[in-house]
Protein backbone atom coordinates (compact mmCIF):
# COMPACT_ATOMS: atom_id res chain seq x y z
CA UNK A 1 0.00 0.00 0.00
CA UNK A 2 2.82 2.40 0.88
CA UNK A 3 4.64 1.60 -2.36
CA UNK A 4 1.47 2.19 -4.39
CA UNK A 5 0.89 5.56 -2.72
CA UNK A 6 4.50 6.58 -3.43
CA UNK A 7 4.23 5.62 -7.09
CA UNK A 8 0.98 7.54 -7.53
CA UNK A 9 2.51 10.80 -6.29
CA UNK A 10 4.55 11.09 -9.51
CA UNK A 11 3.19 11.35 -13.06
CA UNK A 12 2.20 7.86 -14.09
CA UNK A 13 4.39 6.10 -16.67
CA UNK A 14 3.96 2.72 -18.31
CA UNK A 15 6.45 1.02 -15.96
CA UNK A 16 4.80 2.55 -12.90
CA UNK A 17 1.37 1.44 -14.12
CA UNK A 18 2.63 -2.13 -14.51
CA UNK A 19 4.26 -2.07 -11.07
CA UNK A 20 1.08 -0.79 -9.41
CA UNK A 21 -0.99 -3.43 -11.20
CA UNK A 22 1.34 -6.22 -10.06
CA UNK A 23 1.27 -4.95 -6.46
CA UNK A 24 -2.38 -4.01 -6.20
CA UNK A 25 -4.40 -6.28 -8.52
CA UNK A 26 -6.79 -8.43 -6.46
CA UNK A 27 -7.16 -11.06 -9.18
CA UNK A 28 -3.40 -11.57 -9.29
CA UNK A 29 -3.30 -11.91 -5.51
CA UNK A 30 -5.96 -14.61 -5.79
CA UNK A 31 -3.80 -16.44 -8.36
CA UNK A 32 -0.86 -16.37 -5.94
CA UNK A 33 -3.11 -17.73 -3.19
CA UNK A 34 -4.08 -20.57 -5.52
CA UNK A 35 -0.37 -21.21 -6.01
CA UNK A 36 0.09 -21.50 -2.24
CA UNK A 37 -2.78 -24.02 -2.08
CA UNK A 38 -1.21 -26.03 -4.91
CA UNK A 39 2.09 -26.06 -3.03
CA UNK A 40 0.36 -27.42 0.07
CA UNK A 41 -1.24 -30.14 -2.04
CA UNK A 42 2.13 -30.99 -3.57
CA UNK A 43 3.67 -31.35 -0.12
CA UNK A 44 0.73 -33.47 0.98
CA UNK A 45 1.11 -35.73 -2.07
CA UNK A 46 4.81 -36.28 -1.39
CA UNK A 47 4.26 -37.52 2.17
CA UNK A 48 3.58 -41.16 3.08
CA UNK A 49 0.04 -42.03 4.22
CA UNK A 50 -0.73 -41.76 7.91
CA UNK A 51 -1.46 -45.04 9.69
CA UNK A 52 -4.79 -45.61 11.39
CA UNK A 53 -4.58 -46.30 15.13
CA UNK A 54 -7.51 -47.67 17.12
CA UNK A 55 -8.05 -48.88 20.66
CA UNK A 56 -11.21 -50.68 21.78
CA UNK A 57 -12.28 -51.97 25.18
CA UNK A 58 -15.18 -54.35 25.76
CA UNK A 59 -16.17 -55.03 29.37
CA UNK A 60 -18.51 -57.90 30.24
CA UNK A 61 -19.78 -59.37 33.47
CA UNK A 62 -16.92 -61.88 33.69
CA UNK A 63 -14.04 -60.68 31.47
CA UNK A 64 -12.58 -57.54 29.84
CA UNK A 65 -11.24 -57.54 26.27
CA UNK A 66 -8.85 -54.84 25.06
CA UNK A 67 -7.83 -54.64 21.38
CA UNK A 68 -5.07 -52.45 19.96
CA UNK A 69 -4.71 -51.98 16.19
CA UNK A 70 -2.30 -50.12 13.86
CA UNK A 71 -3.16 -50.32 10.14
CA UNK A 72 -1.37 -48.68 7.18
CA UNK A 73 -2.36 -48.50 3.51
CA UNK A 74 0.27 -50.56 1.74
CA UNK A 75 -1.05 -49.68 -1.72
CA UNK A 76 -0.79 -45.94 -1.03
CA UNK A 77 2.74 -46.46 0.26
CA UNK A 78 3.71 -48.47 -2.83
CA UNK A 79 2.34 -45.83 -5.20
CA UNK A 80 3.88 -42.92 -3.27
CA UNK A 81 6.64 -42.18 -5.85
CA UNK A 82 4.15 -41.92 -8.72
CA UNK A 83 1.70 -39.87 -6.69
CA UNK A 84 4.54 -37.59 -5.64
CA UNK A 85 5.50 -37.05 -9.30
CA UNK A 86 1.88 -36.21 -10.16
CA UNK A 87 1.70 -33.72 -7.27
CA UNK A 88 4.97 -32.09 -8.37
CA UNK A 89 3.66 -31.79 -11.94
CA UNK A 90 0.45 -30.18 -10.68
CA UNK A 91 2.50 -27.71 -8.67
CA UNK A 92 4.59 -26.78 -11.73
CA UNK A 93 1.34 -26.31 -13.62
CA UNK A 94 0.06 -23.98 -10.89
CA UNK A 95 3.33 -22.03 -11.13
CA UNK A 96 2.87 -21.66 -14.89
CA UNK A 97 -0.74 -20.52 -14.39
CA UNK A 98 0.38 -17.89 -11.87
CA UNK A 99 3.09 -16.79 -14.30
CA UNK A 100 0.55 -16.49 -17.12
CA UNK A 101 -1.73 -14.42 -14.89
CA UNK A 102 1.20 -12.17 -13.96
CA UNK A 103 2.11 -11.59 -17.59
CA UNK A 104 -1.54 -10.97 -18.49
CA UNK A 105 -1.97 -8.36 -15.74
CA UNK A 106 1.26 -6.61 -16.76
CA UNK A 107 0.35 -6.61 -20.45
CA UNK A 108 -3.20 -5.36 -19.76
CA UNK A 109 -1.88 -2.53 -17.57
CA UNK A 110 0.69 -1.45 -20.16
CA UNK A 111 -1.87 -1.61 -22.97
CA UNK A 112 -4.42 0.35 -20.92
CA UNK A 113 -1.80 3.00 -20.12
CA UNK A 114 -0.88 3.58 -23.76
CA UNK A 115 -4.55 3.72 -24.75
CA UNK A 116 -5.29 6.23 -21.99
CA UNK A 117 -2.37 8.46 -23.01
CA UNK A 118 -3.33 8.23 -26.70
CA UNK A 119 -6.97 9.08 -25.95
CA UNK A 120 -5.86 12.04 -23.83
CA UNK A 121 -3.59 13.31 -26.61
CA UNK A 122 -6.40 13.05 -29.18
CA UNK A 123 -8.75 14.94 -26.87
CA UNK A 124 -6.13 17.65 -26.29
CA UNK A 125 -5.50 18.02 -30.02
CA UNK A 126 -9.23 18.29 -30.77
CA UNK A 127 -9.61 20.84 -27.97
CA UNK A 128 -7.04 23.10 -29.64
CA UNK A 129 -8.56 22.48 -33.06
CA UNK A 130 -12.06 23.22 -31.78
CA UNK A 131 -10.84 26.49 -30.26
CA UNK A 132 -9.29 27.50 -33.58
CA UNK A 133 -12.45 26.52 -35.45
CA UNK A 134 -14.59 28.58 -33.04
CA UNK A 135 -12.37 31.61 -33.60
CA UNK A 136 -12.52 31.06 -37.35
CA UNK A 137 -16.33 30.79 -37.27
CA UNK A 138 -16.65 34.01 -35.27
CA UNK A 139 -14.28 35.79 -37.65
CA UNK A 140 -16.28 34.50 -40.62
CA UNK A 141 -19.50 35.82 -39.06
CA UNK A 142 -17.99 39.27 -38.67
CA UNK A 143 -16.70 39.23 -42.23
CA UNK A 144 -20.20 38.24 -43.35
CA UNK A 145 -21.61 41.29 -41.60
CA UNK A 146 -19.31 43.48 -43.68
CA UNK A 147 -20.13 41.57 -46.87
CA UNK A 148 -16.56 40.29 -47.31
CA UNK A 149 -17.62 36.61 -47.00
CA UNK A 150 -20.53 34.84 -48.61
CA UNK A 151 -23.26 33.01 -46.73
CA UNK A 152 -22.00 29.68 -48.09
CA UNK A 153 -18.47 30.18 -46.72
CA UNK A 154 -19.90 31.25 -43.37
CA UNK A 155 -22.02 28.09 -43.27
CA UNK A 156 -18.97 25.97 -44.04
CA UNK A 157 -17.04 27.50 -41.14
CA UNK A 158 -19.99 26.96 -38.82
CA UNK A 159 -20.37 23.33 -39.97
CA UNK A 160 -16.65 22.69 -39.48
CA UNK A 161 -16.86 24.11 -35.96
CA UNK A 162 -19.91 21.97 -35.16
CA UNK A 163 -18.21 18.84 -36.51
CA UNK A 164 -15.09 19.43 -34.39
CA UNK A 165 -17.28 20.02 -31.34
CA UNK A 166 -18.97 16.65 -31.84
CA UNK A 167 -15.61 14.93 -32.39
CA UNK A 168 -14.26 16.55 -29.22
CA UNK A 169 -17.20 15.27 -27.17
CA UNK A 170 -16.63 11.74 -28.47
CA UNK A 171 -12.87 11.99 -27.84
CA UNK A 172 -13.44 13.12 -24.24
CA UNK A 173 -15.79 10.21 -23.69
CA UNK A 174 -13.21 7.76 -25.09
CA UNK A 175 -10.51 9.35 -22.89
CA UNK A 176 -12.69 8.89 -19.80
CA UNK A 177 -13.38 5.26 -20.74
CA UNK A 178 -9.68 4.61 -21.35
CA UNK A 179 -8.79 6.11 -17.98
CA UNK A 180 -11.41 3.92 -16.27
CA UNK A 181 -9.92 0.85 -17.98
CA UNK A 182 -6.48 1.88 -16.68
CA UNK A 183 -7.90 2.31 -13.18
CA UNK A 184 -9.44 -1.19 -13.29
CA UNK A 185 -6.24 -2.77 -14.57
CA UNK A 186 -4.27 -1.25 -11.68
CA UNK A 187 -6.91 -2.13 -9.08
CA UNK A 188 -7.30 1.44 -7.78
CA UNK A 189 -10.28 3.05 -6.09
CA UNK A 190 -11.19 5.79 -3.65
CA UNK A 191 -8.59 8.48 -3.03
CA UNK A 192 -6.13 6.87 -5.47
CA UNK A 193 -8.07 8.00 -8.54
CA UNK A 194 -6.51 11.47 -8.65
CA UNK A 195 -3.27 10.36 -10.28
CA UNK A 196 -1.70 12.19 -13.22
CA UNK A 197 -0.70 10.49 -16.47
CA UNK A 198 2.47 11.27 -18.41
CA UNK A 199 1.85 13.74 -21.21
CA UNK A 200 2.85 12.08 -24.48
CA UNK A 201 3.46 8.67 -25.95
CA UNK A 202 7.04 7.54 -26.59
CA UNK A 203 8.43 7.96 -30.06
CA UNK A 204 8.24 5.15 -32.55
CA UNK A 205 11.48 3.29 -33.33
CA UNK A 206 13.38 4.55 -36.34
CA UNK A 207 13.69 1.10 -37.89
CA UNK A 208 11.31 -1.87 -37.72
CA UNK A 209 12.44 -4.67 -35.43
CA UNK A 210 12.85 -8.16 -36.85
CA UNK A 211 12.41 -11.33 -34.80
CA UNK A 212 13.76 -14.37 -36.65
CA UNK A 213 12.09 -17.62 -35.69
CA UNK A 214 9.34 -15.87 -33.75
CA UNK A 215 6.82 -18.65 -34.46
CA UNK A 216 9.15 -21.32 -33.07
CA UNK A 217 9.89 -19.26 -29.97
CA UNK A 218 6.19 -18.57 -29.42
CA UNK A 219 5.34 -22.27 -29.52
CA UNK A 220 8.30 -23.22 -27.32
CA UNK A 221 7.98 -20.51 -24.67
CA UNK A 222 4.27 -19.61 -24.63
CA UNK A 223 3.04 -20.02 -21.07
CA UNK A 224 -0.42 -21.30 -22.00
CA UNK A 225 1.14 -24.08 -24.07
CA UNK A 226 3.42 -24.96 -21.16
CA UNK A 227 0.36 -25.27 -18.92
CA UNK A 228 -1.30 -27.60 -21.40
CA UNK A 229 1.87 -29.72 -21.70
CA UNK A 230 2.01 -30.10 -17.93
CA UNK A 231 -1.69 -31.02 -17.93
CA UNK A 232 -1.03 -33.77 -20.47
CA UNK A 233 1.94 -35.00 -18.42
CA UNK A 234 -0.13 -35.13 -15.23
CA UNK A 235 -3.00 -36.90 -17.00
CA UNK A 236 -0.64 -39.49 -18.47
CA UNK A 237 0.82 -40.23 -15.05
CA UNK A 238 -2.66 -40.36 -13.50
CA UNK A 239 -3.84 -42.84 -16.15
CA UNK A 240 -0.73 -44.94 -15.53
CA UNK A 241 -1.50 -45.01 -11.82
CA UNK A 242 -5.11 -45.96 -12.53
CA UNK A 243 -3.98 -48.71 -14.89
CA UNK A 244 -1.64 -50.12 -12.25
CA UNK A 245 -4.26 -50.10 -9.48
CA UNK A 246 -7.50 -50.83 -11.32
CA UNK A 247 -7.92 -54.33 -9.85
CA UNK A 248 -6.81 -53.58 -6.27
CA UNK A 249 -7.76 -50.26 -4.74
CA UNK A 250 -7.51 -51.17 -1.02
CA UNK A 251 -4.59 -53.07 0.48
CA UNK A 252 -4.02 -52.57 4.19
CA UNK A 253 -1.53 -54.18 6.54
CA UNK A 254 -0.91 -53.69 10.21
CA UNK A 255 -0.52 -55.04 13.72
CA UNK A 256 -3.33 -56.20 15.97
CA UNK A 257 -2.94 -57.06 19.65
CA UNK A 258 -5.75 -58.41 21.84
CA UNK A 259 -5.71 -58.92 25.62
CA UNK A 260 -8.44 -60.73 27.55
CA UNK A 261 -8.72 -60.70 31.31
Amino acid sequence: RATTATLLRKPLSADRAVQIALLNNRGLQAAYNELAIAEARAVEGSLPPNPAISLSRIAGSVEIEIERKIVANVLALATLPMRSEIAATRFRQAQAIALAETLRVAADARRAFYRAVAAHEVASFLTRAQGSARTSAEFAARLGETGAMSKLDQAREQAFHAELTAQLASARQRAASAREALVRSMGLWGDDLGFRIAGTLPRLPKHPQTLPGVEVEAVRRHVDLQVERLELDALAKSYGLTQATRFINVLDAGFVSKTTR
